[in-house]
């Protein structure tokens, strides 16, 4: 039976006005989000002695939400990096929000600009993580830590929709690494992709 897949983009702009603008522009700005369409789907297969049936598979991200189209501002993960050095982290739940009984699993890639901002960040990602401060602790490392953000992609794990508890919440921390000759001004605009594939067992 064919695979089935649904993908949420995540990415934002962020812009300042009037005196807001003035006070950010000496900063290093990312800025992170999500927008994304999802694949709505209904199908069976039937080979001989067994009957294969499918729901609609859909991920969401931060909640349930279940609309078409979706699109999640993930701002809290967004903002000033301050200095070479500096991160931000924050917690995202991605949730198998599908139609019936289905089981997926799901990767995680992430891109910036290629400029010398984009090109300087780096992502660490952890399963189950927590935030302390400005950093993600805890849980399972997904990816490996301080991957180049611009080029990062894992497979994080698989989601039942029939589970207690049908999400995962992923800590992803971003840093702008010290003697990474960035200047301040800078901006860059973050895009994290979250794609699911149906499990069929």
């Amino acid at each position: 039976m064919a695979s089935h897949r649904a993908s949420h983009r995540a990415s934002r702009r962020w812009f300042g006005r009037g005196r807001t603008r003035a006070l950010l522009a000496t900063g290093l700005l990312l800025g992170v989000g999500a927008v994304g369409t999802s694949a709505y789907w209904s199908t069976g297969a039937t080979v001989t002695g067994v009957q294969a049936t499918a729901g609609a598979i859909h991920i969401d991200l931060a909640g349930a939400q279940r609309v078409k189209p979706e699109t999640y501002a993930w701002t809290d993960l967004g903002g000033n990096l301050s200095t070479a050095g500096g991160s931000q982290a924050k917690v995202i739940r991605v949730r198998n929000n599908s139609t019936g009984a289905v089981r997926f699993s799901y990767d995680l890639a992430a891109s910036a600009p290629n400029t010398t901002f984009g090109n300087a960040l780096q992502v660490t990602v952890r399963k189950g993580g927590s935030v302390s401060g400005t950093s993600c602790t805890g849980g399972t490392l997904v990816g490996g830590a301080g991957a180049n953000l611009r080029t990062y992609s894992a497979t994080v794990g698989t989601i039942s929709s029939w589970s207690a508890a049908p999400y995962d919440d992923l800590c992803v921390q971003v840093t702008l690494p010290a003697g990474s000759g960035v200047t301040g001004g800078s901006t860059a605009a973050l895009t994290f992709t979250f794609s699911a594939t149906q499990v069929v067992s």
